[in-house]
């Protein structure tokens, strides 16, 4: 039988084999995962299914002459360690700061909230346009968020996460143990109503914390298990706890990781499909590629979320009943839909918000949302399989700050509109998505008058296009949505270990693993050491 214990030692299979390990998708993470083995003197094999690196943080030509990114837009904060091995900059890559970070806006007549990237500035903004209580209550509501945001350890590298309930249990001290589970299992509209308690003087605070509570979860603002995910959102790290875009769009971040493999004598290959991973006495110790060629290597390791993983890729192989009931408890959905636009010239904000248009970069995105009561209407609806009554959207214009992305004479757009009922009828969702899509239209037009006349081309994403193209189950590109049980220690699959699975020789190293989504190269980084230690045992 197979020993699934994090002690169990792999037998490895002889298969003769120039390559000490093969990692299945060449996404930010299999590339992170695969750049640390190659300075290892590893010799890695990365295989891609389709024509790009990067996956969901990647760059194509989609609209024609544009660089697009279908999937994130946006570099999360890095944590120290990660920036000083991967040296992105020193490899060609130009990052591009954020002076106005975003610009939120709540329904027509409300008042836009700005997020510069200046500290003193975000404070004398909320002074002057919310009023004291609203400065207090922000700086309050980060500092309640600084505690339970570092026992998430979401940029801390290679540190083996603890569950929730063991957190929350190990706290120093009742008052902590009572934020801890607020933060973890409470809903966000509990932590919101606490610092943000008046609905007419804070209403705009209110609804775009809602909104960020939401976005790489299925829930509502008032559900409960909903104060993960914006604890999750609101987690910094350090003082360079900021966004900031990529010259050339985010795929620039992977291509420069293609680059660093190259060099070391290992090897990326793209439209290379794995259909099977080869399992032998309980031990992973190959792939088999759609074309029926087989490849070996000592460590197999998968950039798949976990259903993908051991579902599809080794579906013929008996998981302990336990670890397979833990992977087919993990809920993916993807509620969204992704537009991106070709268009003939910038539009401007509308009347009711043209001092925006005097804020040097304030169009270069945000958020358009509504008030969470509407928010938590917008996911019921969802739930029913139907279209939300507005369509709470996040929108980027990323030509503003980089001209390379478009054709001279146009810029191109993108925005995330949220709540789309991804388990409505199969027949009926492309209908959907196209009616979906026009509500994100209408809704930006909204603010900025004149928008769709400016659109000449666009192109419309929901989660069956991820699913398809990126191979994320249900087109979930968080891997595993935010919800508290299957976040930190919950996301692994052997107590002890972060990348390990019951699979001798197979490990993880994508967004399902800890700490989960955004571009931080955290789950790729941390996985190759295991890699590494787990070799050296």
């Amino acid at each position: 039988m197979l020993d699934s214990s994090a002690e169990g030692k792999a037998t490895h299979i002889n298969h003769p084999s120039p390559f000490d390990a093969i990692v299945i998708g060449a996404g930010h993470n299999g590339l992170a995962t695969a750049t640390v083995l190659a300075r290892n003197n590893q010799r890695v094999l990365v295989l891609e299914k389709n024509g790009y690196v990067g996956g969901m943080g990647g760059t194509r030509e989609i609209l024609k002459g544009c660089q697009n990114e279908v999937g994130a837009s946006c570099m999360f904060p890095l944590s120290q360690e990660v920036k000083d091995y991967f040296e992105f900059e020193k490899n060609g890559v130009e990052l591009i700061p954020l002076p106005v970070m975003a610009v939120n806006l709540t329904g027509k007549d409300g008042r836009p909230l700005i997020f510069y990237k200046n500290s003193l500035k975000l404070a004398l903004g909320l002074l002057k346009n919310y009023g004291l209580s609203a400065m207090i209550g922000f700086g309050r509501f980060i500092k309640f968020c600084d505690y339970p945001a570092k026992m998430l350890d979401r940029y801390t590298a290679r540190k083996t996460p603890k569950n929730l309930a063991d957190m929350i249990a190990q706290a120093p001290t009742e008052a902590q143990r009572e934020q801890l589970e607020l933060a973890f299992n409470g809903s966000a509209m509990d932590i919101i109503d606490k610092f943000f308690p008046d609905p007419i003087k804070h209403k705009e605070l209110r609804a775009n914390m809602a909104f960020a509570a939401v976005q790489a979860t299925y829930k509502g603002p008032y559900s409960k298990g909903s104060a993960m995910c914006l604890i999750y959102t609101m987690a910094q790290e350090g003082s360079a706890g900021l966004m900031q875009r990529v010259k050339g769009g985010m795929g620039k971040l992977s291509e420069s990781l293609v680059r660093q493999i190259e060099s070391l004598g290992s090897e990326v290959r793209i439209k290379q499909q794995v259909q099977k991973i080869i399992i032998e006495n309980d031990n992973a110790v190959g792939i088999e590629l759609k074309n029926g060629e087989q490849l070996f290597a000592k460590t197999i390791i998968s950039n798949l979320d976990k259903p993908a993983t051991f579902n599809r890729l080794a579906d013929d192989y008996r998981l302990p009943t336990a670890a397979q009931q833990q992977i087919d408890h993990f809920e993916h959905r993807g509620a969204y839909v992704h537009m991106l636009f070709k268009l003939s010239g910038l539009p401007r904000y509308g009347a009711h918000i043209d001092k925006l248009n005097r804020i040097p970069f304030a169009q270069f995105g945000g958020a358009m949302v509504a008030d969470p009561e509407e928010l938590q209407r917008c996911y019921e609806q969802c739930q029913k399989g139907e279209l939300p009554p507005t369509v709470p959207l996040a929108f980027q214009f990323p030509s503003l700050l980089d001209d390379t992305l478009a054709p001279e004479g146009f810029h191109i757009a993108s925005a995330y509109g949220f709540y789309f009922p991804c388990d409505a009828e199969k027949s009926k969702r492309g209908k959907l998505r196209d009616q979906f899509g026009e509500m994100i239209i209408d809704h930006i037009d909204m603010h900025m008058p004149g928008f769709r006349d400016l659109i000449v081309d666009k192109a419309i994403f929901s989660a069956d296009h991820f699913a398809t193209m990126e191979g994320a189950s249900n087109g979930d590109w968080t891997h595993g949505l935010l919800h508290p049980d299957q976040m930190v220690g919950d996301r692994c699959l052997i107590e002890g270990t972060g990348h390990t699975t019951p699979i001798n020789n197979l490990f993880l190293c994508g967004s399902s693993c800890h700490p989960g989504p955004g571009v931080t190269f955290l789950p790729g980084y941390n996985c190759a050491f295991e890699v590494l230690a787990s070799q050296a045992a």
